[in-house]
């Protein structure tokens, strides 16, 4: 499946335009032969086995010759064949999509009728009259009476559905797109339309540092596990572990009877819900404890016991459990590599800030060297890090620079970047874009320190209060502490009004087919269908 989805996103790229975005489907009087998949596929047809992919309104949504899916699915495949694919490689996405087209269609038809509307017949004669033009693009009467009944009664149909369709799309979505004219659907006023197509006008570009928060030097790591030695004593414990507490107490009382073992009961009744095969309990240290018995006075009663003691039954966080103590617990030792990944798990899962702070107080130090570090001129054909030149020489190295020999100038952030060993960003011009909609220019998706930027307004806030050359103080963002200055502040001409209304009519149409796809009236088995039948 992850396969098929990859190729799904291949073939949207590539078609420009979502397939399943509101297709006026008109049918031809041709007869396509399913080319879209396997011979698996086209056997379908051939064989009295028809699948059926779900119901609108209990209407059956089936895979059969003749049928709109089946014609779908043609068209769709004819369509991707003319692009160069070979569609045996993409045919889930063929069906799916024409499953989707199908379903729109349903509804749109199901819409129309309960209207009442009909469609007039001299619609349906406009519809049909290029299917009999001559070569000077005349209607000839002649075609017309010289083409078989049977042909253009198809034709009529399928104009008749054709029609049926568009009125349902244009009085909901409008019948053209951009133009101030237009009949039908959502109207958008003037005022509307400038305004939003002013939104976003203005963009801002910057350059960016940042400081990764997920690790912490040794050095510090150690320095917490000092201070908070205790969360990170490690205890010798094994345990027998159960779902019931009748079952826990029956355990027990065999125990202290003499009629089983700790270690037999381990092996024979323990659900070892949070030991290993031998019952040794795997969270061990203190603060892993304090998460399993959640009772602090149970808890000091199983930390308190003595060398080869056992706790009487205990309510832990899964289930109950009866404890032995095996020995002496240890103190948090700093020079072992296992504890100290276990201080830094523990830190990441409860004391973020720990590490968030560490490299906010080093980004500050940052953003002062970013503001007063002196410029200065490097020499890049020695090396991917270059040699900084005297001084001295500085004005002829600009001189080779402008030259356009392998001279570099860097600025004071660019300096700060380099004494600090961390990658300058260059940040490309964006709008403010709460929620990265796609009726603006978006949040750049190749810096991946702006991941998270989308839905946090203070980080926005901060962003775009920047004046140009401005430096911010350190944020978090996302897993990343930042350091960010603007270096630009571009006022862009507004989008045309008419662009907007196309691009908020096709966000209309998305949101239209999600409407119809998320309908109580539609049982959805595609997927069961498809993998089950198809697939198999």
């Amino acid at each position: 499946m992850a396969e098929e989805e990859e190729k799904k996103t291949k073939v949207k790229k590539a078609d420009g335009a979502k397939i399943g975005a509101v297709i006026i489907l008109i049918i031809s009087a041709v007869v396509f032969i399913p080319v879209g998949g396997s011979a698996v596929i086209s056997s379908f047809l051939q064989k009295n086995n028809t699948p059926v992919f779900g119901t609108f309104k209990g209407q059956k949504i089936e895979y059969k010759a003749g049928s709109d899916f089946a014609s779908n699915v043609s068209y769709i495949a004819q369509r991707y064949q003319s692009y160069g694919y070979d569609t045996n490689q993409i045919y889930g996405y063929i069906f799916e999509q024409a499953f989707e087209n199908t379903v729109q269609n349903m509804y749109y038809e199901s819409a129309v009728k309960e209207s009442g509307y009909s469609v007039p017949e001299a619609a349906v004669n406009r519809a049909i009259l290029p299917y009999f033009y001559d070569e000077n693009g005349v209607y000839s009467s002649k075609l017309f009476n010289q083409a078989d009944e049977s042909q253009k009664s198809e034709l009529r149909a399928s104009a008749e559905k054709s029609l049926i369709y568009s009125r349902y799309v244009n009085d909901i979505l409008g019948n053209d797109y951009g133009s101030s004219s237009k009949l039908y659907g959502m109207k958008y006023p003037s005022k509307e339309a400038n305004f939003v197509s002013s939104i976003g006008s203005e963009k801002h570009s910057f350059v960016l540092a940042s400081f990764p928060t997920d690790t912490l030097p040794r050095e510090e790591t150690v320095k917490f596990a000092n201070a908070h030695g205790d969360l990170f004593r490690n205890f010798s414990l094994s345990a027998i572990t159960l779902t019931e507490k009748l079952d826990a107490d029956n355990t027990l009382k065999s125990i202290n009877d003499g009629e089983t073992t700790f270690d037999a009961a381990i092996t024979d009744v323990s659900e070892k819900l949070y030991t290993d095969s031998e019952g040794k309990v795997t969270s061990s240290y203190y603060y892993q404890l304090k998460n399993v018995i959640t009772n602090e006075d149970d808890l000091n009663k199983v930390l308190g016991l003595k060398n080869g003691e056992i706790s009487d039954v205990v309510e832990t966080s899964r289930g109950f459990t009866i404890f032995r103590c095996n020995g002496d617990y240890t103190t948090a030792d700093t020079s072992n590599d296992e504890t100290i990944d276990a201080v830094l798990s523990y830190i990441k899962a409860y004391e973020m800030s720990y590490i968030e702070n560490y490299y906010t107080d080093i980004a500050k130090n940052f953003k002062a060297d970013a503001a007063t570090l002196p410029s200065a001129y490097f020499d890049m054909s020695e090396g991917e890090n270059g040699v900084q030149l005297d001084p001295s020489v500085r004005a002829d190295a600009k001189k080779i620079a402008d030259g356009g020999e392998s001279i570099v100038n860097l600025d004071s952030f660019a300096m700060a970047c380099r004494k600090y060993d961390v990658t300058k960003v260059d940040v490309p011009a964006f709008p403010v874009n709460y929620g990265n909609s796609q009726l603006l220019t978006t949040i750049p998706s190749d810096v991946s320190e702006l991941s998270s930027l989308s839905s946090n307004a203070s980080a926005f806030e901060t962003l775009f209060s920047l004046k140009k050359d401005e430096i911010s103080a350190p944020f978090v963002l996302g897993s990343n502490v930042v350091v960010v200055k603007c270096v630009g502040i571009q006022k862009d001409d507004p989008e045309e009004k008419d662009d907007y209304v196309v691009n908020a009519a096709s966000h209309d149409s998305d949101d239209l087919n999600r409407e119809i796809m998320s309908s109580p009236d539609l049982e959805n088995k595609f997927m069961e269908t498809f993998y089950g039948k198809f697939m198999n």
